[in-house]
């Protein structure tokens, strides 16, 4: 992991865990995220309408990298995408844009669930996020109510339940869905 940062300065380009490498996300991911997000059991908590045109999966990924946090997930040494940890912008409840929060997803690949890896790549991203000057010192995520591995990781890292509302996670279908408010204020 690099050294702090000073005011202004980005977000480290990776950061390293026991297990894993957290770098930036890259076109040449393009393949891997839209494998992952093809899979109908990430898809359904991801709010992603299947089948996942290739338009559209890169249209995702070019979206998610432009968002304040945004990390592929490796397993080292090797350094293809196995998940991603993304903090997109955070609307606050008045409409505004709040600097100071994220809004956080993740995803990974069916195949690695149950392992640990998750909640080390999240570890990883808070353990970074404390260690620095960031404008960031909330995040926000949420998680269905019937996704009981997301909602294990969040109480894994002390996210505190806030909320449980009815949501249309995917304005295609517009099903409302019983989801869970987790927060985490940065120490």
């Amino acid at each position: 992991m690099n050294g702090p940062k000073k005011e202004g300065q980005e977000m480290p380009p990776e950061i390293v865990t026991a297990r894993l490498r957290l770098r930036s996300l890259t076109t040449s991911d393009l393949a891997a995220y839209q494998a992952i997000v093809s899979d109908p059991s990430v898809a359904q908590p991801a709010g992603v309408t299947l089948p996942l045109s290739a338009q559209h999966a890169a249209n995702s990924l070019r979206a998610d990298q432009q968002q304040p946090l945004a990390y592929a997930v490796t397993i080292r040494p090797a350094d293809s995408l196995v998940g991603t940890v993304i903090g997109y912008e955070h609307v606050d409840a008045l409409g505004g844009l709040d600097r100071t929060a994220v809004e956080l997803g993740y995803f990974l690949a069916p195949a690695l669930w149950g392992r640990g890896i998750m909640p080390e790549a999240l570890t990883g991203l808070l353990t970074t996020l404390t260690r620095i000057e960031t404008p960031i010192k909330t995040l926000w995520a949420t998680s269905l109510a019937t996704n009981q591995r997301s909602q294990g990781v969040l109480s894994h890292l002390a996210f505190k339940l806030i909320d449980d509302q009815m949501m249309v996670p995917n304005p295609a279908n517009m099903a409302l869905e019983r989801h869970l408010l987790y927060r985490y204020d940065l120490p």
